[in-house]
């Protein structure tokens, strides 16, 4: 056997780390990072260590933390901390550490940071949403994406690729037929327009397709609640025509370009939760049990009715909201169905229910029955 050859990016091998310099100013998902995030695991994590002038993309993040890897700054300071969170570190060791929950250490005061606060953001959703969908040869990935995005900006995507600088023009058959060379391998794509950014993994199985959009999107058109009841509309149309199974829409102030940096963001605050048909029926979910103070919003079809769960707006705190929702879900329940890979744990239902294709016909029967001619236009 030869000597292993050295990933060119990585700067430093230690006992617990891979660690990884950068010293760009946006830190993109180049092919070379993504074909180091994407190696198999071992016992040594990634940790990326930045400026804290620097800001990663949506596509580094996601990869990062899929990968299981950590955003380390070295602020002007000389001192060590997380990118996301703003812990300190002693040493890139302690940031590939694995914290421990039943040991609580609080840092000495003059060891924690000081992070400024984020300037000149703007008002943003974050969605992250499952969708399951049939095998068949008609199925196409990227809808929910450009439904979310021109219901909230009027926009839609323009780019898509596996890394960054993004290579291809938005084309939802091709991003399929992508997924699909890739299987059983999961495949995960960057998107990018003129206001969201947005990853989309895919995973494709005999049993479906099991696709999850995380999409960030600026609000351009009208108020933050007129943003929030136009995406529940969407979420609507989206139950209509395929098969969610959760979403979890929140508020945001983030960077216009959706970057991140390793700055202090105003406190995010969920203001809307979709419990889809699937969940609904395994979960035996009655609308009665998760009505609080808003109305719950049946939407989806008759035959596989779909929850939005109203959480908060622009002038209130949702977290109590989605708390109680979740405490009358089930929280052990909910954490089975949201298992990864989703596929999987619905694997049962979807056999002995034919969800999926009942999601199909039922879809292709409103269709039908909305452009049926009524007694009254035969007259």
């Amino acid at each position: 056997m030869g000597t292993p050859i050295r990933h060119p990016l990585v700067d430093a091998i230690t006992s617990r780390a891979v660690r990884v310099d950068s010293r760009a100013r946006v830190v993109r998902l180049s092919r070379p990072l993504a074909d180091l995030l994407g190696r198999p695991a071992t016992s040594r994590r990634v940790v990326l260590v930045t400026s804290e002038r620097s800001r990663l993309t949506v596509g580094l993040r996601a990869a990062l933390v899929a990968a299981g890897g950590v955003w380390a700054v070295h602020d002007d300071q000389d001192l060590l901390r997380d990118g996301l969170t703003g812990v300190p570190y002693e040493d890139v060791d302690a940031a590939a550490t694995e914290p421990d929950a039943s040991a609580v250490a609080v840092p000495a005061a003059e060891r924690l940071p000081v992070i400024a606060d984020a300037v000149d953001t703007t008002c943003q959703l974050s969605v992250d949403l499952t969708v399951l969908h049939r095998a068949s040869h008609d199925t196409s990935l990227g809808g929910a994406v450009e439904t979310l995005g021109a219901a909230v900006s009027g926009s839609v995507p323009t780019r898509w690729g596996t890394t960054e600088p993004l290579g291809h023009v938005w084309d939802r058959w091709v991003l399929t037929q992508h997924a699909r060379h890739q299987a059983p391998e999961t495949v995960r794509v960057v998107v990018e327009g003129p206001h969201l950014s947005a990853t989309i993994t895919a995973r494709v199985t005999d049993h479906g397709i099991e696709e999850t959009t995380a999409l960030t999107v600026d609000v351009t058109e009208g108020s933050l609640d007129d943003a929030i009841a136009r995406l529940t509309d969407a979420l609507d149309h989206i139950a209509r025509s395929s098969l969610p199974t959760f979403a979890l829409v929140i508020a945001r102030e983030g960077e216009s370009d959706r970057c991140v940096r390793a700055v202090t963001y105003p406190p995010p605050n969920p203001v809307a939760l979709l419990i889809g048909a699937p969940s609904v029926r395994r979960l035996g979910l009655e609308r009665s049990a998760l009505d609080a103070d808003r109305p719950v919003v049946v939407v989806g079809r008759p035959r596989l009715p779909a929850f939005v769960v109203p959480l908060g707006d622009a002038a209130t705190s949702g977290w109590n909201a989605l708390h109680r929702t979740l405490e009358a879900v089930g929280p052990e329940r909910l954490a089975q169905l949201v298992a990864s890979p989703l596929l999987q744990a619905w694997e049962e239902d979807l056999h002995e229910l034919d969800l999926l294709h009942e999601s199909s016909t039922g879809a292709a029967a409103d269709i039908e029955a909305a452009t049926e001619p009524s007694a009254e236009d035969e007259v």
